[in-house]
């Protein structure tokens, strides 16, 4: 039995992808009311905090009937979203957002181009943020990428210290395991994690 989309849902994805709307759909005149409508604001501006549109917003902007929305934004969805899609999003540009921290320090930036993205378990020195941190040995613990308008985010998160394919692999089984959170395993430093997850019996 085929799911079925969620309308509200299919807006908020559309804004996410908001900026690539106009070019995909640039010849489809039913669509436009709707892509200048979501073009209007920033909603993804987190300092603007722009709460997401709901279908009354829409169909009061655009004088579209409720049944009416509904139908186009189900074909929009299904040109881009299903089996038989016949159009492909681009992301062209690449954002790489590097996150440290250590114990009450912490450090944040952005680089707009890299020549080798960074593996996991890989050595960074980084002078550059010495008055942020006051240590310059790091490693890749992680590594996610969001797609966002026409952006790939690469979002790097750092570690003081060396890489342990062991920790690492401790790690993942106490996650699994649930002797630790999710949560924790973000927020708790290495030393803190080391003592909950050594300090079981079965790993003495």
């Amino acid at each position: 039995m085929k799911t079925q989309v969620s309308i509200k849902q299919i807006v908020v994805d559309f804004i996410y992808i908001n900026s690539q709307l106009k070019d995909l759909f640039r010849d489809r005149k039913e669509y436009q009311p709707i892509i200048e409508f979501l073009s209007d604001k920033d909603y993804l501006d987190d300092d603007l905090d722009i709460p997401f549109p709901r279908m009354k917003d829409i169909e009061e902007a655009t004088g579209l009937k409720s049944h009416i929305l509904r139908k186009i934004l189900l074909k929009m969805h299904s040109e881009i979203f299903t089996y038989d899609r016949k159009l492909n999003l681009t992301f062209k540009k690449v954002l790489y957002h590097f996150f440290i921290s250590y114990f009450d320090y912490s450090c944040q930036f952005t680089v707009d181009c890299l020549t080798h993205l960074p593996r996991v378990g890989d050595n960074i020195s980084l002078p550059i943020i010495s008055a942020s941190i006051p240590i310059n040995y790091f490693f890749v613990e992680d590594i996610k990428h969001e797609l966002e308008n026409d952006t790939q985010v690469i979002i790097i998160t750092l570690k003081v210290g060396s890489y342990s394919e062991y920790f690492r692999y401790m790690k993942d089984r106490a996650l699994e395991l649930g002797e630790i959170g999710f949560r924790e395993s973000y927020e708790l430093n290495e030393t803190e994690l080391k003592k909950i997850i050594y300090g079981k019996p079965n790993y003495r």
